[in-house]
C-alpha cells in the first residue's frame, strides 16, 4: 500500500467520523429510539445484566444486547453513559469505509478503485444517516462488513475462522436484520460463483460451511432464545402459516444446489468482454436514468411496503449521490474479471431478491427501504471499479486535475447532502434537542400515569423520564379533532406497560411539525383543531417549557 493511498484512507476515515458525529452539533442525541437504548444500557450499568422484563415499545431489544455491552463497557473507562451512547457507536461506524477498502483492495487489486469505494461508503446519505444513529443496526453493519472481510480471506487462510466465529456470534446477538442480510448475501454469492464458473471453486467448502454455521446460529438464536422476536416480529407476515418465509430459506438452498449440479453438465462458459469507453459512458447514463426512474416512482406512487411518498425535491437534492451511485453501472462488468468479483455481484442480487420477497410476504419484517443500506454497501465495489474504468478509458489518468475534480464533486456533493432537511425525506425530526431531553426529565418526577405522545416523544419519556408511555396504541389522543373522538381509545389502551387509560399527553414543537407513529407511514403535521382541543376540558396543562407542553387528563371532568 503506497503512502499516498494510506494518507487518503486516513482522510476518508476522518471524513466519515466527522459526518457521523455532526448531528451532535445540533442535538443532544440523534435518533428517534435513543431513549429505549439509554434505558437498557442504564440498567446494564446499574445491575450488571440486561433485564428481559421490559415495559418499552421495543419488546425485542433486550434479546439483542450486543450494543448495550459495548456502550456500558466504555463507561468503565470513565465516559459518562450519555456520552458513550452518543459518541461510541457512530465513531465505530466510521471504520466501515476502511473495512470496505480492504474488501475492494482484495477483490479489485486497485488502490484507486478501493479508495473510491471507501469514499462512497463514507459519504453516501443512507449509510451516513443510518450509522449516525446510536442503534444496534449501526453496530450490526460494522460487524457484517467485518465478517465479509474475513469471509473473503477464508479460502486462503483457515486461521480466519478464529476471528470469524466471534464476529459472527457478536453480529447475531446484536442485530437480527444485519445477520439476515449477511446470510442471504453470502448464500447467493456462493451459488452465483458456482453457477457461472462451474469448475471446482477453491475454498467453496469452507465458504459453504460458514454460511451454514451463520444460518444455523441465527435461526437457533431467533427461535430458541429471542422469545418476543419469534412471537412479535417473525410472525408479523402476510402469509399463513407464519413460518413459511423461514421455510423458504432451506427451500432456496435446495433449488440453488440443484441448479449448481445441473449447470456442471452444460459445456457453455461465460467469457466477459472488457468494457470500452463508449460502453462505460452508456452504462453510466443508463444507470443514472434507472435510479431517477426508481426515485421518481417513489415520488409518484410511494415507497414499496409503505404508504410514504417522497418529496419531489429528492430528485434534485440527491443528484450528486445519484451520480455517484450510477458509477456502479460502469464498473459492474469489470467485477467479472476479478477472482471474487462474481461474489460481490451476488451480494447486490441477494438484496434485490430480498426486497421483492419482503414486499410480497413480510413488508413489516423485511421492510423494503431498510435494504437500501446494504444495497449501497454491495454497490461500493462496482462504484469504485466504475470510477477507475472512467479514468482509464477516458484518458483522465493523463489529466489528473480532471480526475480529482470529478471525484471531488461526487464526494463533496454527497457529503453535504448526507443529512437532508426534515421536509425533504423523513417528515419528522430525528434528533432530540436539549429542550426535549429536559422535558423528559421533568416527566420523571411529575407523571404517574400512562403518557401518550408520538414515537420519538415516547422513547424519550420512557428512557429518560421513566414514564409508562405509548404512541401507536393511542393515536387518536393526538390527531383527533376533539376529546369526544378520542375518548373511547384513551380509556382502553394496550400499552407496552400493560392495559390502562391515558392520564397525560405530551406534545412539543417537533411533534407539531410531524407526528411520527410507524416507520412505514408518513409523518404528518398536527392539525390546528387537534392542538386546540388541549385548551379545553378535561385537559389541564401542568407543564410548559415553550418547546413542550404536558397535559393532565382530569377524567372527573370528562362528559
Amino acid at each position: 500500500m503506497r503512502k499516498s493511498a494510506a494518507s487518503a484512507l486516513v482522510a476518508i476515515t476522518a471524513l466519515a467520523l466527522v459526518l457521523r458525529l455532526s448531528p451532535l452539533a445540533r442535538f443532544v442525541y440523534f435518533g428517534s429510539d435513543v431513549g429505549e437504548y439509554f434505558r437498557i444500557s442504564q440498567g446494564l450499568v446499574g445491575t450488571g445484566h440486561v433485564s428481559l422484563a421490559y415495559a418499552g415499545w421495543g419488546v425485542t431489544y433486550p434479546y439483542f444486547p450486543g450494543m448495550y455491552f459495548l456502550v456500558a463497557g466504555t463507561t468503565f473507562g470513565g465516559l459518562e453513559l450519555s456520552g458513550s451512547l452518543g459518541l461510541v457507536v457512530p465513531a465505530i461506524a466510521a471504520l466501515v469505509p476502511a473495512l470496505m477498502f480492504l474488501i475492494a483492495a482484495r477483490v479489485l487489486r486497485e488502490d484507486t478503485a478501493a479508495l473510491v469505494a471507501a469514499a462512497f461508503v463514507a459519504v453516501a446519505m443512507p449509510l451516513v444517516f443510518q450509522t449516525a444513529h446510536p442503534i444496534p443496526a449501526t453496530v450490526g453493519e460494522v460487524l457484517a462488513v467485518a465478517a465479509l472481510v474475513l469471509f473473503l480471506r477464508l479460502p486462503a487462510d483457515p486461521k480466519a475462522w478464529a476471528l470469524l466465529v466471534p464476529t459472527t456470534v457478536a453480529l447475531v446477538v446484536t442485530h437480527h436484520l444485519a445477520a439476515y442480510f449477511l446470510i442471504v448475501m453470502l448464500l447467493i454469492a456462493v451459488a452465483l460463483r458456482a453457477i457461472v464458473r462451474p469448475a471446482p471453486v477453491p475454498g467453496l467448502r469452507s465458504q459453504a460451511a460458514y454460511v451454514a454455521f451463520l444460518a444455523a446460529l441465527a435461526l437457533g438464536f431467533w427461535l430458541g432464545y429471542a422469545t418476543t422476536f419469534r412471537t412479535n416480529i417473525l410472525a408479523d407476515v402476510d402469509v399463513q402459516p407464519w413460518w413459511l418465509p423461514l421455510a423458504a430459506l432451506p427451500a432456496l438452498v435446495l433449488v440453488l444446489a440443484g441448479i449448481v449440479v445441473a449447470r456442471r453438465r452444460i459445456a457453455w462458459r461465460y467469457r466477459p468482454a472488457y468494457s470500452t469507453s463508449r460502453r462505460v459512458l452508456t452504462t453510466y447514463v443508463a444507470a443514472l436514468v434507472a435510479i431517477l426512474a426508481l426515485v421518481g416512482a417513489a415520488v409518484a406512487v410511494g415507497i414499496p411496503g409503505t404508504t410514504i411518498r417522497l418529496s419531489p425535491a429528492v430528485l434534485w437534492y440527491f443528484l450528486p449521490l445519484f451520480g455517484f451511485i450510477a458509477l456502479a453501472g460502469s464498473g459492474r462488468r469489470h467485477l467479472d474479471f476479478a477472482g471474487r468479483g462474481l461474489e460481490v455481484s451476488g451480494w447486490f442480487l441477494a438484496i434485490v431478491l430480498s426486497i421483492g420477497f419482503g414486499a410480497l410476504a413480510a413488508p413489516r419484517v423485511l421492510i423494503p427501504y431498510r435494504h437500501i443500506e446494504f444495497a449501497l454497501l454491495a454497490l461500493a465495489l462496482p462504484v469504485g471499479a466504475g470510477f477507475a474504468r472512467t479514468v482509464e478509458l477516458g484518458n483522465l489518468d493523463r489529466r489528473r486535475f480532471a480526475a480529482f475534480a470529478f471525484a471531488g464533486v461526487l464526494v463533496a456533493g454527497s457529503a453535504v447532502t448526507a443529512f437532508p432537511p426534515t421536509g425533504v425525506l423523513v417528515g419528522f425530526e430525528e434528533g432530540a434537542r436539549p429542550a426535549a431531553v429536559s422535558s423528559a426529565y421533568w416527566v420523571r418526577g411529575n407523571v404517574d400515569g400512562l403518557l401518550a405522545t408520538d414515537h420519538r416523544g415516547s422513547t424519550l419519556a420512557f428512557g429518560f423520564g421513566g414514564a409508562d408511555a405509548t404512541w401507536d396504541a393511542a393515536r387518536l389522543t393526538l390527531v383527533a379533532d376533539s376529546f369526544a373522538d378520542a375518548e373511547a381509545e384513551m380509556r382502553s389502551v394496550h400499552a407496552p406497560s400493560g392495559d390502562g387509560r391515558v392520564d397525560f399527553v405530551m406534545i412539543d414543537a417537533d411533534l407539531v411539525q410531524g407526528v411520527q407513529f410507524f416507520p412505514w407511514e408518513p409523518a404528518r403535521p398536527l392539525g390546528g383543531a387537534a392542538r386546540e382541543k388541549f385548551a379545553s376540558t378535561p385537559y389541564v396543562k401542568v407543564f410548559d417549557s415553550g418547546y413542550a407542553q404536558v397535559y393532565w387528563v382530569d377524567w372527573g371532568l370528562a362528559p
